[in-house]
């Protein structure tokens, strides 16, 4: 019973010192903007199919079109190719945006196994 209350006693004075660690590279430091994409670099349609899902991508093109029924999803293009985005009504925050304008557009990269890959786009940017 005493090598238990022992042990208890000791991860529990122990457990302050492993919430700080970080695998060998000092106190954990809080992160947030990294420069001026935000921690995200600049993409390209051909790159962000290739990425892994839940990257982080930003890309520069136009909006072409919708695609198929559903009223939040769109063809994005670049010169590098098209790619499905998933833009929610909240990011366009009132805009028109027509094919005509080049727009930035901010977001994760989606892959699921029986869809082909879209961005979901967390921040739109209307350039011109």
């Amino acid at each position: 019973m005493r090598i238990l209350t022992a042990l208890a006693l000791v991860l529990l004075l122990a457990s302050p010192a492993f919430a700080d660690f970080q695998g060998g590279q000092g106190p954990a430091q809080g992160g947030g903007f990294q420069g001026p994409g935000g921690g995200g670099s600049s993409s390209t349609v051909a790159q962000a199919k290739r990425a892994w899902d839940d990257s982080w991508v930003v890309l520069t093109g136009h909006i072409v079109r919708r695609a198929g029924g559903d009223h939040e999803h769109y063809i994005f293009k670049d010169n590098t190719g098209e790619i499905l985005v998933d833009i929610d009504d909240k990011y366009f925050m009132g805009r028109t945006v027509t094919p005509q304008n080049l727009v930035r557009i901010s977001g994760e990269v989606d892959k699921e196994f029986v869809e082909r890959t879209k961005i979901d786009v967390k921040q739109l940017e209307i350039l011109q």
